[in-house]
């Protein structure tokens, strides 16, 4: 006569025995495969003379202890009765409601963090040997995702479970991996500023940031690398701009992610736009930290008296006064000699303290920009700071009433805060010291940037920053940041 079904549950709902669970449920409590498999048998033999048809989780926890009890001893027994059974549901609770917790849901999730499925379904299963040795009746979200990170960590480190911690944070979004720290959110905006940087029109930034979103976003993964994106970004800027902006782009990408801080120096005389083009030369370059030689030289007057460095109270285009002796008559103008020495003492002074920030930027691996006058070709040199990638240029203003026209659009700005009287009483000297900086910089190789727009400036200092970087990276550097099929790709001088 054939044996009526025998189901777990009750009489409303349940699933057919297996004798699998139990087995799996004492091994989890520490008995051997062969008596958990004895055991189990046990276990349905004796449901089955009882004629049971239905019987619940409980009673079949119940039956499955005492069999365990004179088959395997106490400690298993005991550790059976504390834990939940495989045959049972452990109830996964969420805002939106209750489902049981599911191995395969699990292992699916572990996949989008890179997981072979195999690796994957391992890390679920460990979860749900965990949670039933712990004796866990039910487990909420927050609680089932520390547990699952914790595993991640144990077995492929903090980059994992830091992964996992983002895709769970961010569902529905694509996530950008790289370098093993925590993925970060794809942004369109991050990516339309590089590409802008790389000279790519507006219009064509916003097109290929856009393309780049979507297609990655139609893919089965919920993360990407970074080489996936510039990939994809390089085969849209081909087919969109050509070859050339491609490959400008795939270097710049490299110069925001330099292998040691990256410093830009950008001298020149008062009135060229340094500090419009300082800050739109950070912006293309991801730099987040842009600093004025006159705040430095703003808190060492804070420091220093005016009766002990006069010279260094005054502005650049008169410091000379400073240094004439006591009694000396005053002259209307002062001579060459006389305005260049003034300035070169100052610029003396400050460079002391532009070279404690260049330092500091070097110990915390930060870029940065500075920016002003003081910013003299020859006095801050690349030599004497291997951990940083220096750079320095020359901002100038060739047309003398294109000059001026910038201290009067300066004035109308500011308020006047910075008088147009002032700097055109001294607007010679000033044009003097101009015509001296760029004697200096032919004699140490300073690029100067000429360009009457502050795109055109912007565009002529990241082509400079790009070829001086690319010159100054070591072999090693340009292999771990270039490879094999980027040497000799950077734009020729």
């Amino acid at each position: 006569m054939t044996q009526p079904e025998l189901t777990v549950g009750s009489a409303r709902h349940g699933w057919p025995f297996s004798r699998g669970l139990v087995v799996e449920s004492l091994v989890n409590a520490g008995a051997s495969g062969a008596v958990a498999a004895a055991a189990a048998r046990r276990v349905e033999q004796a449901l089955r003379h009882a004629r049971r048809s239905v019987v619940s989780p409980a009673e079949l926890q119940a039956l499955m202890v005492e069999q365990a009890r004179g088959l395997a001893g106490d400690e298993v027994a005991d550790a059976a009765a504390r834990q939940t059974p495989a045959f049972f549901d452990i109830p996964v609770t969420a805002k939106k409601g209750t489902l049981p917790f599911s191995r395969g849901v699990l292992a699916r999730t572990l996949e989008d963090t890179g997981l072979p499925p195999r690796d994957a379904y391992a890390v679920a299963s460990a979860a749900d040997v965990r949670l039933r040795q712990s004796g866990a009746r039910e487990i909420s979200v927050p609680d089932l995702d520390a547990l699952t990170e914790a595993l991640l960590a144990e077995r492929y480190g903090e980059h994992m479970r830091l992964t996992y911690r983002f895709l769970q944070r961010n569902r529905g979004k694509l996530g950008v991996s790289g370098d093993g720290g925590t993925p970060a959110p794809f942004s369109k905006g991050l990516l339309v500023q590089s590409l802008l940087a790389a000279g790519v029109a507006p219009d064509v930034a916003r097109k290929v940031a856009r393309v780049t979103q979507r297609d990655l976003r139609g893919s089965e993964d919920r993360l990407v690398t970074r080489q996936a994106i510039r990939e994809k970004v390089e085969a849209l800027l081909r087919d969109e701009v050509g070859p050339d902006v491609s490959a400008r782009y795939r270097l710049l990408r490299v110069i925001r992610r330099p292998p040691r801080p990256l410093v830009v120096l950008l001298g020149g005389v008062s009135g060229t736009g340094k500090s419009f083009l300082a800050a739109e030369v950070a912006y293309r370059l991801g730099i987040t930290r842009v600093v004025g030689t006159d705040a430095i030289r703003q808190v060492m007057r804070a420091t220093v008296s005016r009766e002990l460095v006069p010279g260094l109270h005054a502005s650049t285009f008169n410091a000379w006064e400073a240094l004439l002796p006591p009694g000396t008559p005053h002259p209307q103008k002062p001579t060459r000699e006389e305005l260049l020495a003034g300035f070169r003492d100052q610029v003396q002074q400050v460079s002391v303290g532009l070279g404690a920030v260049v330092r500091r930027a070097i110990e915390e691996g930060t870029s940065l920009v500075l920016e002003g006058v003081h910013l003299v070709p020859g006095y801050l040199r690349a030599s004497d700071y291997a951990g940083a990638l220096i750079v320095s240029m020359l901002v100038t203003l060739p047309d003398e009433q294109e000059h001026r026209r910038h201290f009067e659009a300066r004035d109308q700005e500011t308020a006047a805060s910075r008088p147009l009287h002032r700097y055109m009483r001294y607007f010679e000297e000033i044009r003097v010291m101009q015509d001296y900086l760029e004697e200096l910089a032919a004699r140490e190789d300073v690029p100067l940037l000429d360009g009457l727009t502050l795109d055109e400036s912007a565009d002529q200092a990241v082509d400079v920053v790009l070829r001086r970087v690319m010159a100054a990276l070591t072999p090693q550097e340009r292999a771990a940041l270039l490879g094999e099929d980027l040497e000799g790709a950077a734009p020729e001088e």
